[in-house]
């Protein structure tokens, strides 16, 4: 159930974003509309704000709901969609739970069943935004698409090499960062489970760099 999932102001960024480019890609939201990575990080910020109580699968129902046209707002997006359209939907849907547990009517509860984002919509989301914004430690679906590439038999890769080759990459982060991204990295490189992920990234994204270096010949 949506209410049963963790409140998006404990989850990542990296969580809200994927989540964010899935809602964005069931209102049609694709390639070259897709806001800039700075851009999400403030839509990220301002629900941390605005909306820290909501939770994540409440946020995903949101969008569900919205491409289905059952919020009071208009869901056309116009290829549009920004920080103020994120806040109509999230309005809009607070409205809606409002109006569902006024609602007296002795019905049973129901399973929530979000839009499924399919594997080959997840692959070109990912590979517009990597192509778009060349940032590896960003990439959106980032372990859904390593799975679905090294199933095709599409990555290989030695787990000792890629874990070397993000270390290297996040003590150059280190290097330009502020000093309190600085610290963030630090703690980060000792975060297990976060490099692990992020080692499926950059193995995706040496994947899709093999395309962008053909086409940049």
């Amino acid at each position: 159930m949506a209410r049963a999932t963790a409140l998006v102001s404990v989850v990542s960024m990296d969580l809200f974003i994927d989540e964010l480019m899935r809602g964005m890609a069931l209102l049609g939201i694709k390639g070259e509309k897709i806001p800039s990575n700075a851009d999400m990080v403030n839509m990220y910020k301002s629900v941390m704000e605005e909306y820290k109580n909501i939770k994540i699968g409440e946020m995903s129902l949101a969008f569900d709901l919205a491409s289905k046209g059952k919020l009071d707002m208009d869901a056309e997006t116009y290829q549009i969609f920004s920080m103020l359209y994120l806040h109509r939907i999230l309005r809009g849907f607070a409205r809606y739970g409002i109006i569902k547990i006024n609602e007296i009517k002795p019905v049973q509860e129901q399973k929530w069943n979000p839009e499924v984002v399919t594997d080959r919509e997840k692959l070109e989301i990912a590979w517009d935004c990597y192509k778009k914004f060349r940032k590896w430690d960003s990439i959106v679906f980032g372990l859904d698409v390593f799975k679905i590439l090294h199933k095709e038999g599409k990555i290989i890769v030695t787990p000792a090499a890629t874990l070397q080759k993000v270390r290297s990459a996040m003590n150059d982060q280190m290097i330009t960062g502020s000093s309190r991204r600085k610290s963030e990295i630090a703690g980060l490189l000792n975060d297990e489970d976060y490099l692990e992920h992020q080692c499926y990234r950059m193995a995706v994204a040496d994947y899709f760099d093999t395309f962008l270096k053909k086409s940049e010949k």
